[in-house]
């Protein structure tokens, strides 16, 4: 019996690997929105905090539209590829949790927040500018996904 009657016998080429789709890179569109989304939080940050050292009540729009923003991020890095994001997104979303649980529990004033939640959002804006490598992860890891991906 010869191999070309054989089914099982093994190819005597090796066959071509298939292209990789597009879906298994993380998506162009999606990487730059996360990207922006988190770049404004790690920008908006020290701004609500400056905000908020020179008036406490700031923080009732900063505080809420950074924790929609970083609701939004979460969404987006919701892909496997982009989930270095999310300690951006939850960070802020435990930062505003944690001002606002921090007032009420401790039934302070505006008068008697001004100090202490005005420095726990300059230690916040330090601490989340770490942020940024993380985006500059997610962005190499893309890179180097393109470059294997071009190699083959």
């Amino acid at each position: 019996m010869g191999p070309e009657i054989n089914p099982y016998a093994a190819p005597r080429t090796v066959p071509a690997r298939p292209p990789l789709p597009v879906e298994t890179l993380p998506g162009r569109r999606r990487l730059k929105i996360a990207v922006v989304i988190a770049s404004l939080i790690l920008i908006g940050s020290p701004i609500a905090s400056a905000l908020a050292m020179s008036d406490i009540e700031t923080i009732v729009i900063s505080g809420p539209v950074l924790s929609l923003i970083a609701i939004v991020l979460a969404i987006f890095a919701w892909r496997s590829d982009l989930r270095a994001l999310w300690i951006i997104s939850y960070s802020m979303i435990a930062m505003s949790i944690g001002c606002f649980l921090t007032i009420v529990l401790m039934e302070w004033s505006p008068a008697e927040a001004q100090i202490p939640i005005g420095r726990a959002t300059i230690v916040f804006a330090f601490g989340i500018q770490a942020g940024w490598l993380a985006m500059w992860n997610v962005w190499a890891r893309r890179r180097t996904l393109e470059w294997q991906n071009d190699e083959e």
